[in-house]
């Protein structure tokens, strides 16, 4: 199959941040590896340069009422990615620019649909999963025992608690946890986090796809803020700042069984987050029957001290910032 440089039209937008390349293929699919295509695009003083690379793609004609728009998503190294909650927004935003509805955008993606609503350049998003916090994991790290917080929020997070992140080299640490064997097959993003307050922290993030630290992560403010709620030491809403700007999420802690012990409050120390209910209800059916794939980090000693958060909102800015055209060598026939 003949390749050759084609001019592709993009839009880069911001979440917080994050910068992304977004590609409409709601028409027409332009390209035939966007995991290829991502790694040439993404790359930084090579290339356009971003943490990722977005297609938002039509409605599946092979489900019958289908009528929402999907967001696929490949990191810089040309990984698919689950979600990114920056991403996801930055996505809400597009399609109010190209005509939704401000009040209400719903559209799908591989961890199901969410739905945000957008004003001016702020956009408050909403997760379709729950969030899934084990604590006081260990981990031996350039021959040293670090305990941290493993967190599930769509995609994987190691937390580590620290006075000053500013003072660490999150480069060099946040590559050995992400690597780490008992984080394996997926690997983590990982979150260093330092508490400022009941409703604020500050916290760095090394993100695997990009395999480096990024200004901001939206799923990493969820993580961040639901390893501190476990903890006791923050409740919702929590503004998680950054380097590239500051999130504010949203989240309520629910009780859930624990299979073969009977009914649990499961309370987070130090009292629940807002909105808690000591019963399982229908505003927690949001929770998964069953523990998402889980590393050895959580298989060793079991998931049964597990906390589980739902109604997970994040919200923040998302903007265009750039409109332009890239040449790239890829072929044009449609994937398989």
């Amino acid at each position: 199959m003949s390749k050759r440089r084609w001019p592709l039209p993009f839009i880069k937008y911001s979440g917080a941040g994050n910068d992304f390349i977004i590609l409409d293929a709601r028409e027409e699919t332009p390209i035939g590896n966007p995991g290829s295509l991502a790694k040439a695009l993404c790359r930084r003083g090579r290339s356009v340069g971003a943490d990722g690379l977005i297609v938002i793609e039509g409605p599946d004609d092979k489900v019958p009422g289908d009528s929402l728009p999907r967001m696929r998503l490949w990191n810089a190294d040309g990984s698919a990615a689950e979600i990114s909650g920056n991403g996801a927004r930055c996505v809400a935003r597009f399609l109010v620019d190209h005509g939704a509805s401000a009040e209400s955008i719903s559209f799908r993606t591989d961890i199901g649909v969410v739905t945000a609503q957008v004003t001016g350049d702020l956009c408050r998003l909403q997760l379709p999963t729950s969030g899934i916090v084990f604590p006081n994991r260990r981990l031996r790290v350039e021959g040293r025992h670090l305990t941290g917080t493993y967190v599930e929020v769509g995609v994987p997070f190691f937390v580590c608690f620290h006075d000053n992140p500013d003072e660490l080299a999150v480069r060099f640490l946040g590559r050995a946890i992400r690597n780490h064997p008992k984080l394996a097959p997926r690997g983590a993003n990982v979150d260093f986090v330092r508490v400022d307050d009941e409703q604020r922290l500050f916290f760095r993030v090394f993100e695997r796809g990009v395999e480096a630290e990024t200004l901001s992560s939206g799923t990493g403010s969820l993580a961040a803020a639901l390893a501190s709620a476990a903890a006791g030491k923050v409740a919702s809403p929590v503004v998680c700042e950054a380097r590239g700007a500051a999130l504010t999420v949203r989240f309520r802690h629910v009780a859930h069984a624990i299979p073969g012990t009977g009914p649990t409050t499961n309370q987070p120390p130090g009292g629940a987050s807002e909105g808690t209910n000591s019963t399982e209800s229908a505003e927690g059916q949001n929770i998964r029957d069953e523990s998402p794939e889980l590393p050895e980090l959580v298989r060793e000693t079991g998931p049964s001290d597990r906390i589980e958060f739902v109604d997970l909102e994040i919200e923040g800015d998302a903007m265009p910032i750039y409109r332009g055209e890239a040449l790239v060598e890829a072929s044009r026939s449609p994937r398989r």
